[in-house]
């Protein structure tokens, strides 16, 4: 159950300084102000996301009828407003880099509301067993978290450990964010770990813009 991270949440230690959180609310910050995502904002946002992965990206477009940058701009353009369904995750998915991984990360940065990050350590907290690349590149895996990951939004419990997650950041962050980042530093810990590939806090600075 998902909703263990209450639990694991105050003994989870967020280590200063890393500038993976230190440059996240840039990130989300880059598409907050934008009503429409344009084919260059496509080309940046992966970018960008890639920039915080140690995967070499590769942009897959003009493949066939749907594999262009403009249909993936109009897909994080309606991502804003509505949740997308299967079939256009799977577009999504295959014009970056053929990742699930990637087309949550650019899908969170547009809307952190909406779309919770989604990656290996977290298929490792939520199905408590070793990930397979098939099983982390599922998106029925990521639609399944997802839906769970909102259900808990509403959870009694929620609102205090939201709370607790942003004061230890020093940034306020969405909801869904807070839980996949203490899922992302449970499964660390869980795996003995002190070298995550997206590190783990930066120290609070006041001109940072709220994610």
């Amino acid at each position: 159950m998902l909703e263990r991270i209450f639990d694991l949440e105050p003994s989870i230690d967020i280590r200063r300084p890393d500038s993976y959180l230190e440059s996240y609310p840039y990130l989300c910050a880059h598409f907050s102000d934008k009503a429409v995502v344009a084919p260059a904002d496509v080309v940046l946002g992966a970018h960008m996301v890639y920039g915080w992965m140690p995967t070499v990206l590769g942009l897959n477009v003009n493949t066939g009828p749907r594999d262009t940058l403009d249909e993936a701009a109009r897909l994080l353009t309606a991502g804003k407003s509505r949740d997308l369904e299967k079939d256009e995750l799977l577009v999504l998915k295959a014009i970056i880099n053929n990742s699930t991984v990637g087309a949550s990360k650019l899908l969170h940065f547009v809307d952190p509301a909406r779309y919770p990050i989604w990656d290996s350590r977290i298929y490792f907290f939520v199905h408590g067993r070793k990930r397979y690349a098939h099983q982390v590149n599922s998106v029925d895996a990521y639609l399944a978290y997802r839906r769970d990951a909102i259900a808990l939004l509403s959870h009694p419990r929620f609102s205090r450990f939201h709370t607790a997650v942003q004061a230890k950041l020093g940034y306020q962050v969405s909801g869904l964010r807070a839980l996949e980042l203490m899922m992302f530093l449970a499964a660390r810990d869980a795996a003995g770990r002190d070298d995550p590939p997206a590190g783990t806090l930066a120290r609070h600075d006041a001109s940072l813009p709220v994610a």
